[in-house]
């Protein structure tokens, strides 16, 4: 588990190559894409290696899909209530059914 008070990014920087992070730092990748390839980097980091071993532009292509998923759900009413009411972010995330962890294909 991330603390919420880990720095943007803390993790994945010392997983992923500097030109990676560069990449992630850029548009269309925000606070939610961030806080996902942080995860990924914390819970799975031979994953995330391995997904950048297959390139850059697959990697941030699936950075991107999570980030629009996990974006999506966390931005409804219902979630913006629940997160009010002190829901943590996975727990509204996992009542939906979306994957959070990264797993290799």
């Amino acid at each position: 588990m991330i603390d919420s008070n880990t720095h943007v990014l803390h993790h994945a920087k010392q997983v992923l190559l500097p030109m990676t992070i560069a990449a992630a730092t850029r548009q269309p990748f925000n606070l939610y894409g961030w806080r996902v390839l942080d995860r990924w980097a914390y819970n799975s980091p031979e994953a995330l290696q391995a997904l950048e071993r297959q390139g850059e532009v697959i990697l941030l292509g699936r950075l991107l899909e999570q980030q629009e998923r996990e974006q999506q759900v966390l931005m409804t009413d219902a979630a913006l209530q629940a997160l009010g009411k002190g829901a943590m972010p996975f727990e509204v995330l996992q009542a939906q059914e979306i994957q959070t962890e990264l797993y290799s294909d």
